[in-house]
């Protein structure tokens, strides 16, 4: 696997902790959160029971948002692989790097599949030519490496956050009495609870976070990367909050549109619709370029190039398919997948952390046996 170096002129201090914290949520925020079909799909049709979920989701934030970062201090490395899995052996960590890239992928193509969509509704371009277009520029950021995948997405996240925000309190200022009513909402096959839910939800979507906040260590001092991943978790479970509220308002609405927050924008007044469109497609954009670098690191330098387009283009082929299917089956089934490598990822921070502790204190035995042997 290839690891890249830190940018030229660089040093390791060179993040500070609200950049690191607004990669975290750049990474996750695409087209099915920001647009509030996540929430509805795996909160909100569990009516306010769904809040027990955000409060498992934030717990899993926190937890894995800081163990991406830990994990990649003690081991010295953002290696897919190393980062998860607890065994040193090298075709086992290459194995799990291709498993997770896969699940990236996935994502990936979800997002190119509403960018085309999403492009399609605002301008009347044709999806395939809309998803094309999104492709290319996701793949033309993503070729570039960490420094440019992290810059841009540092400069369009907060632009996505406050807006995105802004439009949820006010309509949760007007709504928000309607909120607690009962629900009646169909539930993916695969998410019947609202615990499984949670957890699916948040393992699939952590996949996009682990090689981003892994390259964040590398390029931050430890205070800094341990500050970002923990803002980040909480401003994630501030817009959790709010958009799952949201739904609440009008769960007809959520139940039917796609990206319901186009909808419950254009309740407030039509041009509001057009401006959350482009939150959603800056949304669609950070979390397609985080996916697709983060597949970037696990293939071999021979050939790259050309294995990332090939990657790229697969991926548009599928997405063609639409992207609530894509929400309502494949989300799930990579969440599932995924709960056993985080679980792995746990069992390696306490083995790393054991190892760390051991080698400290090896170091300093043979620091105090210096001054005896040289009486």
């Amino acid at each position: 696997m290839i690891e890249e170096n830190r940018p030229e002129g660089q040093g390791s201090t060179h993040l500070k902790f609200y950049q690191i914290a607004l990669m975290y949520v750049g990474a996750l925020m695409g087209a099915g959160f920001a647009s509030g079909k996540e929430m509805w799909q795996f909160f909100g049709v569990f009516g306010m029971e769904g809040l027990k979920g955000i409060a498992v989701a934030a717990a899993f934030f926190v937890v894995f948002g800081y163990f991406s970062v830990a994990n990649a201090k003690m081991a010295q490395t953002a290696d897919f692989g190393t980062l998860i899995s607890p065994i040193e052996n090298p075709k086992v960590t290459a194995t799990i790097g291709a498993v997770m890239s896969v699940f990236l992928w996935m994502a990936y193509l979800s997002m190119v599949s509403a960018g085309g969509a999403l492009i399609e509704e605002q301008t009347g371009l044709h999806h395939s030519l809309g998803s094309a277009l999104y492709m290319l520029l996701v793949v033309v950021t993503a070729v570039k490496g960490f420094a440019i995948v992290s810059s841009r997405i540092r400069k369009v996240t907060p632009v996505l956050v406050c807006g995105s925000l802004l439009i949820c309190i006010c309509l949760l200022v007007r709504d928000g009495a309607a909120i607690g009513g009962e629900v009646v909402a169909e539930k993916s096959p695969l998410a019947q609870n609202w615990f499984s839910a949670a957890v699916a939800f948040v393992t699939y979507n952590l996949t996009a976070a682990v090689p981003i906040l892994g390259n964040c260590q590398r390029h931050a001092d430890w205070r800094q990367a341990k500050g970002g991943a923990l803002a980040g978790a909480a401003a994630l479970t501030v817009c959790c909050t709010l958009l799952y509220l949201t739904t609440q308002t009008n769960p007809q609405i959520a139940q039917e549109i796609s990206l319901p927050m186009l909808g419950f924008a254009q309740t407030i007044a039509p041009a509001l619709r057009t401006v959350y469109a482009c939150f959603l497609l800056i949304a669609i954009f950070a979390t397609a370029t985080s996916c697709l670098y983060g597949i970037t690191t696990v293939l071999p330098q021979k050939r790259r190039i050309v294995w990332i387009w090939g990657i790229a283009l697969l991926g548009y082929g599928l997405s063609l398919f639409g992207f609530n299917q894509l929400v309502a089956v494949l989300y799930p089934i990579g969440g599932y997948f995924s709960m056993i490598f985080f679980a792995m990822m746990a069992v390696n921070f306490f083995r790393l952390r054991t190892k760390t502790a051991a080698e400290s204190e090896r170091e300093a035995e043979a620091q105090e046996a210096l001054p005896q042997k040289r009486d």
